[in-house]
């Protein structure tokens, strides 16, 4: 073979000890390295603390099967190779399985020729992948939305509908949610893509540098995209000047200072709301419609926070120097991080995550490891901690269990696949466990509504 196959691990998942022996024997002599799991949730868990290079997945397990640890899977680690095997394989079960994302499926018992194949190209071609995405991400070339929440992909969704026409987006968001990258999806999508996407911060420039800043960006971008970030930032002078090139869609060449005509497309951004600043004067209503053709809502970190261990891992991947410095973060961590508010949004956690690889570079990150102002824990107010503080230890954990649960119920809605999908649970488990503490999820799902 010719990968270093010495660095490559495989984490096997199969309810059978037999089979979980005879694969695991089988890619040592390879010089894999391999970790095995008897039962999907354990292979969750595994993977919370360390993430392998490919996962051979049984499809019929007791309690919850391979395709539902599939789904799973794929929702944390996107691009983690699957290979399904089964001894009682259909065409319905591999078309299901790889409709959600699996790579291969082998049948039972498999062929080992046909087995180690399988599994070189499904590394090998993940591996190339992440090598590629790598260097255009650091250059600047690529950007993408993670997360599986209903608000990212909601967000998402509008990106493909306004991206192949020549409409003008405004995106809107608080600092540091991820507008500019927005703006690029658009961007690339765009009949636009092979011609440049060009940036102008009203901040950066005086009002009377900004026609000729403007006229040179928009040349800049010529055929391209000009995103004007932060709009808000604009001058009543600068909103005129902005205003008028919308209308006539003409700016003076900045070397003859000749009229001509713009090729490009104007997304622009804000972190304000611009209506209030419409009512009182400071944003022209004009501009604003000119502007705001299509808006696009980029949601704050805080409401989706199922999405933050997927949004970890890219920055854990992407921002190490190397696989031996990426540290790994602890489901304990994970959890405090799920449930910090993060006022900074995408920006602050990926300032945390590039911290981290700085301070830890290859360890296990515990919670004691984080960041002051991360482990105060905000979901438990001060009243109950000074109840908890009084109770025996069996009675505190279930103060605590009931108020993180109602919390997380409170999140999703109600919806009690979502929650204990986040919480690493089983559906059947939470349903017990929240009938075991009094908590009703149809009460919490109305009291979120409300």
């Amino acid at each position: 073979m010719t990968q270093n196959i010495n660095q490559h691990e495989i984490l096997i998942v199969d309810d059978e000890a037999d089979i979980r022996t005879s694969l695991s024997g089988i890619l040592e002599d390879e010089g894999y390295r391999i970790r095995t799991a008897e039962s999907g949730q354990k292979a969750l868990d595994m993977i919370t603390e360390k993430v392998p290079n490919l996962v051979l997945l049984d499809i019929w397990m007791e309690g919850m099967d391979g395709l539902e640890v599939l789904s799973r899977l794929k929702r944390r680690v996107p691009d983690l190779p699957v290979v399904m095997i089964s001894g009682h394989g259909t065409i319905e079960t591999a078309v299901q399985a790889t409709q959600r994302g699996a790579y291969d499926f082998i049948e039972k018992p498999p062929q080992v020729e046909r087995l180690l194949l399988t599994i070189g190209r499904a590394i090998r071609e993940s591996q190339l992948s992440k090598e590629n995405f790598l260097l255009r991400s650091r250059s600047g070339e690529v950007q993408e939305l993670l997360g599986v929440s209903s608000e990212i992909a909601t967000v998402r969704q509008t990106i493909k509908q306004v991206a192949p026409g020549e409409s003008r987006v405004l995106v809107n968001g608080e600092s540091g949610t991820g507008k500019e990258v927005v703006a690029r999806l658009v961007h690339q999508a765009s009949r636009r893509v092979n011609n440049p996407f060009v940036a102008l911060s009203p901040a950066a420039v005086t009002e009377q540098t900004f026609e000729m800043a403007l006229a040179t960006m928009v040349a800049r971008a010529k055929g391209g995209t000009l995103f004007l970030d932060e709009v808000s930032d604009l001058t009543a002078p600068m909103q005129a000047r902005m205003l008028k090139f919308l209308q006539d869609g003409v700016l003076p060449d900045p070397n003859t200072g000749v009229p001509t005509e713009a090729d490009v497309r104007v997304i622009s951004a804000t972190s304000k709301d611009l209506k209030p600043l419409i009512d009182q004067g400071k944003f022209r209503a004009d501009l604003y419609y000119r502007l705001s053709v299509v808006p696009i809502e980029m949601p704050p970190l805080r409401i989706r926070s199922m999405d933050i261990p997927a949004m970890a891992q890219h920055f854990l991947k992407v921002l190490s120097p190397d696989a031996s410095s990426v540290p790994r973060i602890a489901p304990a961590t994970m959890a405090v991080l799920t449930s910090y508010s993060w006022p900074g949004n995408v920006r602050q956690l990926r300032n945390l995550i590039e911290w981290l690889i700085i301070m830890h570079p290859g360890k296990v990150v515990v919670p004691d490891m984080l960041p002051p102002e991360l482990t105060q824990n905000e979901t438990l107010d001060d009243n109950m901690m000074e109840a908890a503080a009084t109770l025996p230890l069996r009675q505190a954990r279930e103060l605590f269990e009931k108020n993180y649960l109602s919390n997380q119920l409170l999140r999703f809605s109600g919806n009690v696949s979502r929650t204990a999908d986040f919480v690493g649970m089983e559906r059947s488990a939470l349903h017990r466990k929240l009938k075991s503490l009094g908590v009703d999820a149809r009460l919490e799902a109305s009291v979120s509504l409300n």
